[in-house]
């Protein structure tokens, strides 16, 4: 099999797959974020709806359904995150409701802030 129809169906297989896998993002970032010298201060953060849909206790990690993350210029998904703070990964389940606030740090996606939404 040629190269350029290998690189066809590989790229196709994985285009109907990716919908189905949460994407983690705690790994890069840069998804038209503010540099970091105009990021926002805690008292300031933008604040996203999301809802856990699982934790990773050993990784510190939430996987997260949410709305447009605004601050970080990157529409609704679900995808992973790390906890700038990963002790907070015990105070969450699967299905709670949460209020977050991520940004990018060093080419990393992480959550600065994180509440149960209430």
């Amino acid at each position: 099999m040629n190269k350029t129809l290998y690189s066809l169906i590989t790229a196709f297989g994985l285009a109907l797959a990716a919908p189905a896998m949460a994407q983690d993002h705690s790994t890069h970032g840069d998804h038209g974020a503010a540099p970091a010298a105009a990021a926002t201060s805690g008292a300031e953060a933008v604040m996203t709806v999301g809802e856990v849909t699982r934790v990773d206790a050993r990784g510190g990690k939430l996987t997260i359904r949410h709305e447009e993350i605004r601050n970080l210029d990157m529409p609704a998904m679900t995808m992973v995150f790390g906890l700038k703070d990963a002790t907070q990964v015990a105070g969450f389940k699967p299905g709670d409701k949460v209020l977050f606030h991520a940004e990018e740090n060093g080419g990393a996606l992480s959550i600065t802030r994180i509440r149960i939404a209430e």
